[in-house]
């Protein structure tokens, strides 16, 4: 129905800053990094963040962390949010102090600098990492013990029954603990913060894989645990495991990575990239 009142010059006027001032509020610049920033950044984020709110910042177990996002509600309405309308001074108290929803505090973690410089990079544009091809899998595949060059029987006299596998996130590395001692029995280098280790159905083998993607096979037949084999299948990998069936056991190794959103698989005993 139409107005018998049209509309003044003062309320067009009014609307018409209230549309800009909101149109201002979406789209305000993000912070200026440096370049040095920037990378500091980024290595945070991947090391401290992206397990949860993803690579390209769009959530999973964590919030969406783009500078701003939209989303469709079930009544046909429209939501909107992102790290600009929250700004670096709410940003920096939620680094610091946490959320109820689950995100532990980084203020004994981070630095006053550091959480600074985090709640100004979550308001930049995210960088999409490049893909990561079946050839990029074959350059970085390493086979230092080749299967005919490995022991024919266990050389040592440990239960591997129960052994533990114990992970060292910051500094990338896996401590294996023999369980009826509770000794450890060898710490190997791994990828960046594995993510999973994984005991092959033989249980002469250990597959691990780290949040940087690097995948290991760790021999346990040796006098001590040796890395016989290592690949690479993308920027941040989730897990992996060996087949089950029978007739199929540790004949082929799968693995997922959260970036790029894919599976690979790899030979069993080599990790030589299949497909």
């Amino acid at each position: 129905m139409t107005s018998r009142y049209p509309a003044s010059p003062l309320t067009l006027t009014a609307a018409l800053l209230i549309s800009f001032a909101s149109f201002g509020a979406l789209a305000q610049d993000a912070p200026t990094l440096t370049p040095a920033e920037k990378e500091a950044g980024k290595k945070i984020y991947f090391e401290r963040c992206a397990g949860c709110h993803g690579v390209l910042r769009k959530g999973a177990t964590g919030k969406n962390l783009e500078p701003h996002w939209s989303k469709k509600l079930a009544d046909g309405s429209t939501q909107e949010g992102g790290t600009l309308k929250l700004g670096t001074s709410r940003l920096e108290k939620i680094i610091s102090m946490g959320t109820e929803g689950g995100m532990v505090n980084y203020d004994d973690i981070l630095s006053k600098d550091e959480i600074n410089l985090m709640a100004r990079y979550i308001q930049t544009t995210p960088d999409i990492p490049p893909e990561f091809s079946l050839k990029d899998m074959e350059a970085s595949w390493k086979l230092l013990v080749p299967v005919d060059q490995r022991p024919k029987a266990q050389q040592n006299k440990i239960n591997l029954k129960n052994i533990f596998a114990i992970t060292l996130r910051d500094a990338g590395k896996l401590a294996l603990v023999d369980g009826d001692t509770k000794q450890i029995w060898k710490i190997l280098d791994t990828g960046y913060a594995v993510h999973i280790s994984r005991l092959s159905a033989s249980g002469r083998y250990v597959y691990t894989v780290g949040r940087d993607g690097l995948v290991t096979l760790i021999d346990l037949w040796f006098e001590t645990p040796t890395t016989v084999a290592t690949v690479k299948l993308g920027a941040d990998a989730r897990s992996v495991d060996t087949s089950k069936f029978k007739g199929y056991e540790d004949k082929y190794l799968i693995g997922g990575t959260y970036w790029p959103p894919q599976y690979s698989i790899m030979d069993g005993e080599t990790l030589k990239p299949m497909k």
